[in-house]
Parts: C-alpha cells; structure tokens; sequence
C-alpha cells in the first residue's frame, strides 16, 4: 500500500474521559521537545547539550460552546472539571493513528466578539505522556 502525501484534519475525534467531543476547531501540539542540559565543558570550543526532561505544556482543544442540555461538550467537561480526577484522553486521527495521555482538565468560555461564534477552551494539564497507536 503507497503511503498518503499529507493527511487532512477533517475526521480527527477527540474523547475525553466518557466525553467524545462534538463542535472541536483546534487541537494543540501533541508531544512536546525535552529542555536542554548544558554538558559543556572547559575544554570545548562549542556547547554541547543533552536532554532533559520532555515538556509537553498543557493540551488545548478549542470548541463551540454550547450548555443547552446536559448533553453539551460544555456541561460534561465542566462535571469532569468539578470531579477533580485525573481523566483519559485521546486523539485518533483520519487515518486511525489513536495519541493517548492522562490529566486534569479545566474549561472555560472564550471571550467574544461582534459577529464570531462563542467558544470554549478545554486545557488538559497533562499527567503522563502521550502513547501512540499505530493504525492496523
């Protein structure tokens, strides 16, 4: 099978804890780099790093905001935020490649403007780190 020159976003599910979410625009980055640790010495005529620990940030996804029903993105994402628990969650992609972590979440509305849908923000404060799973 020849593989696919780019993938499109269009598809990609985001599930938090029991929450697959509905209206999501924007996913942050998924992975992070590590920090640089300066192992340079005396004797070196130029710096030279290792790595250290890996700082993923914390993840946000970007969503319509909606609290119309007990069913709404919103209104689950603000019980699991009240619960204080650390929750899954998960990215799958179009193409079935599923990233995976755990955290605390919080969410909030987005200030608004004139004529501009109103959003939500969902920060998961990441409690490990990401694994992948590879499509079949």
């Amino acid at each position: 099978m020849a593989t696919t020159q780019g993938l499109s976003s269009i598809g990609i599910s985001v599930k938090v804890n029991d929450v697959e979410m509905n209206y999501v625009q924007e996913i942050s980055d998924i992975g992070g780099a590590p920090s640089e640790l300066d192992a340079t010495c005396m004797k070196d005529s130029m710096k030279h790093y290792v790595p250290g620990v890996q700082d993923t940030q914390a993840y946000e996804i970007t969503y319509l905001f909606d609290n119309a029903d007990a069913s709404s993105d919103y209104r689950k994402l603000k019980a699991l935020q009240d619960a204080r628990n650390v929750v899954p969650v998960a990215v799958t992609l179009p193409d079935g490649t599923v990233f995976a972590s755990t955290g605390y979440v919080s969410t909030y509305v987005v200030g608004a403007k004139v004529d501009e849908l109103i959003t939500a923000m969902l920060v998961v404060m990441l409690q490990s780190d990401w694994t992948v799973t590879n499509p079949a």
